[in-house]
């Protein structure tokens, strides 16, 4: 489309007869053999550029044309077209067509697991892959697989959320954000006019959240107290990184004895350990924030201990996903912790930090979040006790002294 363009620009300098562009009787012609899908699927308005002529440099003067149709289009550049430069003789009057022709058709799954491959599989971290790889294998491909993109509509996608509406509300927000990434790529390779995901119209269904356990202050406690009954030294290292920092789960693992400073009681945060299958990959924080100093408790330290298998790491040298797994259920089962698992721990350390009144901008700091909004929304908790804390602060607010 631009480079016939651009070789007519450049015939036009060299004083070289361009050849004839279509005759409005072909546009017309094409317009008539496209199916009404073509014609109809979209009330968005069409637009693009035509020349109607060269101005005294010699530089082709431009034109936008709109339409609501390709027949549209064509009548309106030919009226624009007339209306500047006025047929003699009888000419057929000549336009220059910018109207790119709409690719084939392409299946859903085909188009999906191409983008999938080219532009995600070395992009992302394997942990963001695996995450878009199952709500690809979960729920778009089973749903819409066997589409073509031009039979995926707003009310398809809406069809499918509400078919899902069990899911959990991030579940199904994840689901919304992958399909709209992979249809953005549909429309930019000529497949759709519009992204059908992008639509104002969807809404995510689900009523549901998932709320992760936490723990009473009381039940946190005997967790505490706990920590000595851990048959293994790694075990205590882990459980308590985990209760007096709020760090995550691969972070944790992450840490190095050159990342604690004991003079200044500062942990430093540079890594985070996730796995492939069952292999550690030793890679960045989840979020740009993540790089983070944590201020160290006294009631940590003594649960720092230096052994020959962990010269290197705090928790240990060799991990691995099923070495983590035993641990957790070791833990577990040698202790009572409530049905917790190591995330719940970051949850109950934000909301021991909003409870003793640290400021939002200092937990976000030391959380590692990208935002403090994530933090609100998900990480700090308003339990019984805070409401209880609460309705002592509004008897003193309706105090007869202090409305005095």
């Amino acid at each position: 489309m631009q480079m016939d363009d651009m070789v007519q620009w450049e015939q036009e300098a060299a004083g070289v007869e361009p050849a004839a562009p279509p005759s409005l009787e072909n546009y017309r012609e094409d317009a008539e053999n496209m199916s009404k899908g073509e014609q109809d699927m979209s009330q968005t308005r069409m637009k693009q550029a035509i020349t109607v002529g060269m101005d005294e440099k010699g530089y082709p003067i431009k034109k936008w044309v709109y339409g609501y149709s390709m027949q549209d289009l064509v009548e309106n550049a030919a009226r624009i077209y007339n209306e500047i430069n006025p047929p003699t003789n009888q000419k057929v009057v000549e336009v220059v067509r910018y109207v790119e022709q709409k690719p084939k058709d392409c299946c859903f799954k085909t188009y999906a697991e191409r983008w999938l491959r080219l532009y995600k599989e070395n992009t992302v971290r394997h942990t963001t892959l695996s995450e878009y790889k199952s709500v690809l294998n979960k729920h778009l491909i089973p749903e819409l697989g066997d589409k073509m993109l031009s039979q995926i509509t707003t009310d398809v996608i809406q069809e499918m959320l509400i078919s899902r509406k069990e899911y959990a509300k991030k579940t199904l927000h994840e689901l919304i954000m992958v399909l709209g990434m992979i249809l953005d790529g549909a429309v930019e390779d000529g497949y759709l006019r519009f992204n059908p995901a992008k639509s104002a119209r969807i809404r995510n269904p689900s009523t549901k959240k998932m709320m992760r356990k936490v723990l009473e202050e009381q039940e946190l406690v005997e967790v505490i107290q706990g920590l000595p009954k851990l048959s293994q030294a790694r075990d205590r290292r882990f459980l308590a990184l985990l209760i007096y920092t709020g760090m995550r789960r691969e972070e944790v693992l992450g840490l190095k004895w050159t990342d604690i400073d004991t003079e200044h009681r500062l942990i430093h945060v540079d890594r985070a350990i996730t796995f492939r299958g069952n292999r550690a990959v030793v890679g960045e924080p989840k979020t740009e924030n993540g790089r983070r100093y944590i201020p160290m408790c006294k009631a940590l330290f003594k649960w720092l201990t230096h052994e020959e298998t962990n010269k290197e790491y705090v928790v240990q040298d060799q991990i691995s996903q099923q070495i983590v797994k035993r641990m957790w259920e070791r833990i577990s089962t040698e202790i009572e912790v409530f049905g917790t698992t190591p995330y719940c721990y970051r949850h109950m350390f934000t909301t021991l930090c909003r409870r003793s009144g640290m400021d939002e901008k200092t937990m976000q700091i030391i959380g590692g979040w990208s935002d403090i909004e994530t933090m609100r929304n998900i990480y700090t908790h308003i339990q019984a006790k805070d409401v209880c804390r609460a309705s002592g602060i509004i008897d003193a607010m309706f105090d007869p002294e202090n409305l005095g």
